[in-house]
């Protein structure tokens, strides 16, 4: 094996595992690193085997250089997380480096895997490390700093002494705090060669370390990455949910994305994420409500690839939400509030969670297995598709509208392994199912 086809081998605890994604500001009112690590218990017996946390590390306490879309929060909170002026510290916010190194331990001890977000674009503009090495940053011909569009200084990787600074960042992560991998924003801004020479030293202390890449150049995910996101995934699953799509639309971003990417290639699929709670007019969980965002987890963890879940989905939460807001400066935003956890609707989530974590680690049709869509009598409203690998078959079939949809139904035997709270009903050749209504069965014959 070719050094650069191992650091393409991804391990299986990041393969058959589900991300569970924590930003401090939103997870809880205290918004704390002490706060997440109180956590950690009930979010593994969740079934959960990964959590990535948003950007912790010393961000910039500046009004001026905001980004147009920090500003348009209102919050006029001067702290941006992805705007960040030291890598090697933790934000006041959220704690301090004994407090990281202590989740982590506490995540490790729980069998928890734990991601860091590197922000590797671009710096904030008072960073130390550019009063030190001003080379760091790109400037134009008249001296003056580049700006990325978020309007903070970015990052010259021409210079090998800004290369080197940001590759030690990542080995101390992981050979200091032993974290297990990174989720890289905006990786596709970044050359590929900085993360493959980033990758082969990160896992020249740990080989089973992971990156995640938020971007969606293939190529970086053939040559370096385990995963890459799938932006059109979850912007077509907002838009049928938001009634401006039919289900077919998914099934085709599907397969325009799987024309596209390397062979065996694995997607991040996500609905809600910081991004998208902070940008979209209203937040999926409101828009699709209870039973909506049930269906769309059931999807997200059959369907081929690996399921992340935003802080607070698996509680059913359906607060507004904002990265830029924090306890600080709340503006017009709320936090998730983890003491509704006894509430029926959230119990519920749980339930389907914990359930859809235990049948990823069941089955491995569901992790490895490959995937054929399926053709409905009302491919409108229904998808269908089975996931398979050896003697092993998987079936999900979901009622992505507001209306009841049936199908036909041809397997004689099968085992029901989750369903909705309104279960589908099968007779005389057909399924039925009530709005947003979904199942997932075992079976050992083939779906026509």
């Amino acid at each position: 094996m070719s050094e650069l086809n191992s650091l393409k081998s991804t391990p299986d605890w990041f393969t058959k595992s589900s991300i569970y994604q924590i930003n401090p500001r939103t997870f809880s009112e205290a918004g704390t690193l002490k706060s997440i690590e109180e956590e950690l218990p009930f979010l593994a017996d969740l079934g959960f085997k990964i959590i990535y946390l948003c950007p912790i590390f010393k961000a910039d306490d500046t009004l001026e250089g905001r980004s147009p879309r920090q500003l348009a929060s209102k919050t006029e909170n001067p702290k941006n997380p992805y705007r960040m002026n030291d890598f090697f510290e933790i934000d006041e916010e959220y704690g301090s480096m004994d407090d990281l190194k202590s989740l982590i331990a506490e995540a490790h001890r729980l069998k928890l895997k734990v991601m860091l977000d590197l922000v590797y674009l671009h710096i904030g503009p008072n960073a130390d490390i550019l009063k030190k090495h001003p080379e760091f940053a790109m400037h134009d011909e008249q001296g003056n700093v580049i700006l990325t569009k978020w309007n903070f200084p970015q990052l010259n990787y021409e210079n090998a002494g800004l290369r080197e600074y940001l590759w030690c960042n990542m080995t101390y992560y992981v050979g200091v705090l032993d974290v297990d991998g990174f989720r890289c924003d905006v990786g596709d801004l970044v050359p590929l060669d900085f993360w493959i020479e980033g990758k082969r030293r990160i896992r020249a202390i740990n080989p089973d370390a992971v990156l995640l890449n938020e971007g969606s150049d293939w190529t970086y995910l053939e040559k370096c990455f385990d995963a890459s996101y799938a932006f059109k995934w979850h912007s077509a699953i907002y838009k049928i949910i938001s009634g401006n799509a039919s289900a077919q639309l998914l099934r085709e971003v599907n397969n325009e994305i799987s024309g596209r990417i390397p062979h065996g290639a694995i997607l991040m699929r996500d609905m809600d994420n910081h991004d998208t709670v902070t940008d979209w007019p209203m937040r999926a969980e409101t828009v699709a409500g209870h039973d909506g965002m049930e269906l769309i987890a059931a999807l997200n963890f059959t369907i081929d690839g690996i399921p992340m879940v935003y802080c607070g989905n698996e509680l059913g939460d359906s607060v507004r939400l904002s990265m830029f807001a924090n306890r600080f400066y709340m503006g017009d935003f709320e936090v998730t509030d983890r003491s509704k956890k006894n509430e029926p609707y959230s119990i519920r989530r749980q339930t389907v969670i914990k359930a859809l974590n235990s049948l990823r680690s069941k089955y491995d049709a569901l992790c490895f297995g490959n995937t054929e869509w399926k053709d409905t009598d009302d491919n409108e409203r229904l998808i269908c598709f089975e996931r398979f690998l050896d003697s092993e078959k998987i079936i999900f079939i979901g009622n992505f509208s507001n209306d009841e949809a049936q199908t036909k139904f041809s397997p004689q035997k099968y085992e029901v392994l989750a369903q909705s709270l309104v279960p589908p009903t099968v007779s005389d050749g057909k399924i039925n199912l009530k709005a947003y209504g979904y199942s997932i069965f075992k079976t050992k014959e083939t779906i026509r």
